[in-house]
């Protein structure tokens, strides 16, 4: 059975400092890493509905935040800087939508999950609380242009979970190879098993490892 857990944004920051000093007692190279970018701040967009945050985080699908960030500010400003409801969506013309800079995969993403929305077929915040994290991804999954990534990057920056590691997340590998100083690739079992030593924040290394710098 699960325990349905809701955190408010004090409450997740909290756990996020203790998965800073968590992180920074494993050995020095964690402990250098922490100290040269600070506690972790870890923001959650509360203000938005999960289904929203999925939209955002389908945005982001595959680009450089700075492109990405531009798509989105495009998307955003075509309804007068807030962000839309799944109605002002769909009722929206497809045509305006993509000259956002939306490929056609994504912008068919974004509508079917607002028409799951309206048809009340997507589980509000409440609903994702009592689900286990395979179950969250595997419900998401379903949703065509939906792949595990996109569904951890909800599940960490919208639902507050904090022992997410998307395993698949490319900038996530190549920085702690260079964080550890490996000069070998290594495989996604291999990555999953090294990371199985930073539960349970694996959130919380994942954020420290986005941020990481060579020669910090």
């Amino acid at each position: 059975m699960i325990t349905q857990v809701k955190l408010s944004s004090g409450e997740h920051q909290k756990k996020c400092e203790e998965g800073s000093e968590f992180l920074s007692n494993l050995d020095q190279d964690w402990d250098a890493l922490v100290s040269s970018v600070g506690p972790c701040k870890l923001n959650l967009s509360l203000n938005l509905e999960p289904y929203q945050a999925l939209i955002k985080s389908v945005i982001f699908q595959q680009l450089r935040p700075s492109s990405a960030t531009a798509i989105f500010n495009k998307f955003i400003e075509k309804f007068e800087g807030n962000y839309p409801t799944a109605k002002q969506i769909l009722n929206f013309p497809e045509e305006k939508l993509k000259a956002c800079g939306l490929s056609s995969n994504k912008l068919q993403t974004i509508l079917e999950i607002s028409n799951q929305f309206e048809k009340k077929e997507f589980k509000n915040r409440e609903g994702f609380s009592i689900m286990c994290d395979e179950q969250i991804i595997e419900v998401l999954s379903n949703i065509k242009g939906i792949g595990e990534w996109t569904a951890q990057m909800l599940m960490i920056f919208n639902l507050g979970k904090l022992d997410i590691f998307p395993l698949n997340d490319f900038a996530l590998k190549k920085n702690y190879l260079l964080f550890k100083n490996i000069s070998k690739s290594i495989n996604k079992k291999e990555f999953d098993k090294i990371s199985q030593k930073w539960k349970p924040y694996r959130s919380i290394a994942a954020w420290y490892l986005w941020r990481y710098k060579k020669n910090f």
